[in-house]
């Protein structure tokens, strides 16, 4: 039986087509690199690629014959039974005679033999979805005046497709455009179940697979949001494992990411951009620290998205979510936004820090938790856009300098002296809550430089109500707790030593007399 194919060896100036197919190749990023030897041994290997199926189905070869059984195959004719697939459905070609069709395809100025037959031929599926950067992405009006109007940013499918829908797309572009139809091409592993067996809709009902994993279950089950969460986490250039326990631990990290931006909303309540943004240079040195470590984690972010490393953008996120955020500054931010003055200097520059880290926050997240995000930037005072998919996403230019950088990091070192030692105490009952203790810090003075150009701030870091520092030119540094001096103020439970000095409050500590 006669078929038609596309040849592969077929040489134009001194070059075959599978070697212009190979050099194009390398002008591609593929992702992971793994899949550039992939499609390149695909190409290497295939033969002329037969494009003809005998079924009475299909996108039919608009192809003639001759009263000698010659085939007739011309650009003009193929384009005027172009149109008429267009008006009509490509189901015409079955429904008409050949007399009718060549009537209806064949060119006005036609010279050439006639026909008397038409091809009953099919064409390779392939052909369809292999054709889309044409058939497609080219009849988008807003890239119709780019070089390669054809061509797409990404391409991505299964591991199984180097030698499908990748290869077609690849070849058939490169014939009819001369370049390939995309600059990128992801290529991403299969969902197995914990037997490592890959779950797929034609073992469904057949005896062999009977686990419900679908989306629509888990959907209902955990909501959209986590599921596209927990896609983002896995490194798809794997085979990813779909299970209740993997999806469970995703949800609590959900629950964690959910929670900041509802503690962050929920304390600017009363936060005007336009009135109360403090200047970067009047930030106090922890919303300067804070914010120098939020850039450092958006530059990674962004980093992660350009190279399509999602579970990356995952683990960064949580983990600053988890430890800078609730473990340190939420928590020693507390004190000043709960109990500083409204007008507060202090509460008005953590409050231009946790305005700052919640908008781009939402704008980090918005390609992975769409709703959560848009949800999250509705709140957000003084936003931009009305929703976070149309906000402008410029980078956020560090504001803290070197030095500033290092006299934090040797503050968290004597935080992280000083924590064990709280710890002791409070297991000893020597003190409840930390604001309970007062800590005495011994060591050299240049170890205590930091120390001492912001106390205020390790005060504040330890979250203890008293501080001393003590030089010793022969000490390594040791610390010591003992119980706070003076009482328990009941506004904010520090244990000041100015009680009562206005006796409309005589169990406020002065800064809660004036803030109330």
């Amino acid at each position: 039986m006669d078929q038609w194919f596309i040849r592969i060896d077929h040489t134009t100036d001194g070059t075959t087509f599978r070697q212009r197919a190979l050099a194009e190749i390398n002008r591609v990023n593929w992702i992971p690199d793994w899949g550039k030897s992939r499609i390149e041994g695909a190409v290497k290997s295939r033969p002329d690629w037969c494009i003809s199926r005998q079924r009475s189905w299909g996108v039919p070869i608009p192809a003639f014959y001759d009263a000698q059984g010659e085939p007739i195959l011309d650009a003009a004719i193929v384009r005027k039974a172009a149109d008429l697939f267009e008006q009509h459905g490509s189901n015409v070609w079955f429904e008409k005679t050949a007399a009718e069709l060549w009537t209806l395809c064949r060119p006005a100025d036609w010279t050439g033999r006639e026909a008397t037959a038409k091809s009953s031929d099919t064409l390779d599926v392939w052909i369809d979805s292999g054709s889309s950067s044409r058939a497609v992405v080219a009849r988008r009006a807003e890239i119709r005046g780019q070089a390669h109007p054809f061509q797409c940013d990404v391409y991505f499918e299964g591991s199984d497709q180097h030698r499908g829908w990748f290869q077609s797309s690849l070849l058939l572009s490169l014939a009819g455009n001369g370049a390939a139809p995309f600059k990128t091409v992801l290529t991403h592993g299969f969902m197995v179940d914990e037997d490592r067996e890959k779950i797929s809709k034609s073992k469904q009902g057949q005896g062999g697979y009977t686990k419900p994993q679908t989306a629509d279950r888990y959907i209902n089950e955990y909501g959209a949001d986590v599921l596209r969460l927990w896609v983002a986490s896995q490194d798809y250039r794997n085979d990813i494992v779909v299970s209740e326990e993997r999806l469970k631990k995703v949800s609590e990290t959900y629950r964690g990411i959910r929670n900041t931006l509802r503690y962050q909303l929920s304390n600017l309540y009363d936060f005007d951009p336009a009135q109360h943004t403090v200047p970067d240079v009047e930030l106090t040195g922890l919303d300067r620290w804070i914010l120098g470590e939020f850039a450092k984690l958006e530059a990674e972010v962004v980093r992660a998205y350009d190279a399509y490393e999602f579970h990356v953008v995952y683990q960064s996120i949580s983990q600053f979510v988890a430890v800078q955020l609730s473990s340190i500054y939420h928590d020693v931010v507390k004190d000043r936004l709960y109990t500083d003055p409204a007008n507060a200097a202090r509460r008005r520059s953590t409050q231009t820090a946790l305005h700052q880290m919640v908008t781009r926050l939402s704008q980090m997240l918005a390609p992975i938790l769409v709703f959560t995000a848009d949800e999250a930037w509705e709140f957000i005072p003084g936003k931009p856009t009305p929703s976070v998919h149309l906000a402008e996403w410029p980078a956020l230019r560090p504001i803290q300098s070197e030095t500033n950088q290092a006299a934090w990091k040797e503050l968290f070192a004597l935080r992280e002296q000083a924590l064990p030692e709280l710890e002791k105490a409070r297991q000893a009952k020597l003190i409840g809550k930390a604001l309970e203790a007062k800590i005495a810090l011994t060591g050299k003075p240049e170890s205590l430089t930091a120390a001492h150009a912001h106390i205020d701030s390790l005060r504040e870091l330890l979250n203890v109500s008293q501080l001393e520092l003590k030089e010793d030119a022969t000490a390594t540094v040791a610390i010591t707790v003992a119980k706070a001096d003076g009482a328990k103020c009941e506004r904010c439970w520090h244990w000041e030593l100015d009680l009562g000095k206005t006796a409309a409050h005589p169990t406020l500590c002065v800064r809660c007399t004036e803030a109330v």
